[in-house]
């Protein structure tokens, strides 16, 4: 039997500080599939964590994706979220631990990993695990978002054809926040909200509200709350009246330009930079995620990082002021 992504780097991560059971990963990130519309949903269930999932969860949501992708009943992928969030990404916890780092209680286990422990699961993983194959994916993909959408969630986001968001729905990276302008996938980025205001969010770490993403281009469409369901779904079932032949051929077409305009290249420098910026030097002051989380914990630590610029920079305590 084909061994997972994360029995294969088992040997690379710091496997006992992290979630790896199959069973518990698909408690997380379930998938139905209704025949009848010819949609598969894939829905992120931890809303006690605000639907942040564990890393090896993420290779889980590409394989749903290949399988739906695969499947002649299903012509629509939408992405849900349960509770008051879409998702903030990578559980925090896992973080550093996904690419070798211990429990960092002596010099031993603070040692930093090499290389190949760092680009090994950012690419098999956390890039093409699951981007890729939403980016590429011959059916049509929607996102469902309210809340927050960050992180890995926000990958998704950048990745799917449609964004459906509810007004008070924000995107952004926390990696900015953990470690600077982290290197993301560049190609994304600049295609969905530009030059600019990639700049500006990698820069400052902020959050994009749903309004400024409709209009740079990274949201479809922003509606109420209480219609966030009825729009996804209306849109879903206008998609299925085409032709799944034909749907398949436009999105061919569609990734034939996107090779064109860079889209290879651009991805690649998701995985290939990740690892300088999880490789970063910290100078005294600087403020140290790792670091902080050992001492103060998950919780204290963010809501520390978050205190540190005004609120109109935070991810947490307040809304992203529009423009």
């Amino acid at each position: 039997m084909k061994k997972t992504e994360a029995e294969l780097l088992e040997n690379q991560w710091d496997v006992e500080n992290m979630e790896v059971d199959p069973e518990v990963l698909a408690k997380y990130v379930r998938y139905d599939v209704d025949e009848e519309r010819a949609v598969a949903t894939i829905t992120f269930d931890r809303p006690e964590r605000l639907n942040a999932i564990p890393v090896a969860a993420f290779e889980r949501v590409g394989d749903l994706v290949k399988e739906a992708e695969t499947d002649d009943r299903v012509k629509v992928i939408v992405f849900t979220g349960e509770g008051e969030h879409f998702g903030t990404g990578a559980d925090a916890a896992e973080l550093g631990h996904y690419i070798g780092y211990k429990n960092g209680t002596d010099k031993a286990s603070r040692r930093r990993p090499a290389q190949r422990q760092r680009i090994l699961p950012d690419r098999n993983v956390l890039s093409s695990g699951f981007t890729r194959p939403i980016i590429e994916s011959l059916k049509a993909t929607i996102c469902q978002v309210q809340g927050y959408c960050y992180g890995g969630h926000f990958q998704i986001a950048l990745s799917a054809d449609i964004v459906i968001a509810s007004p008070d729905a924000r995107f952004t990276h926390p990696a900015f926040r953990y470690l600077g302008p982290a290197p993301q996938d560049m190609y994304h980025w600049i295609e969905k909200v530009g030059l600019t205001t990639m700049k500006d969010v990698m820069l400052t770490m902020r959050a994009i509200g749903a309004e400024e993403g409709e209009r740079k281009g990274l949201v479809t469409k922003v509606v109420p709350r209480d219609e966030l369901q009825k729009w996804v779904d209306d849109y879903a079932d206008a998609i299925a009246v085409m032709p799944l032949d034909s749907l398949m051929m436009g999105k061919s077409m569609m990734q034939v330009v996107m090779e064109a305009r860079g889209k290879g290249l651009g991805a690649m420098t998701g995985w290939v930079g990740h690892g300088w910026a999880t490789n970063v030097s910290f100078a005294d002051g600087d403020w140290n995620f790792l670091k902080e989380r050992r001492e103060k914990g998950i919780a204290q630590a963010l809501a520390d990082r978050d205190r540190l610029v005004a609120p109109y920079f935070r991810l947490s305590d307040s809304r992203s002021r529009e423009e």
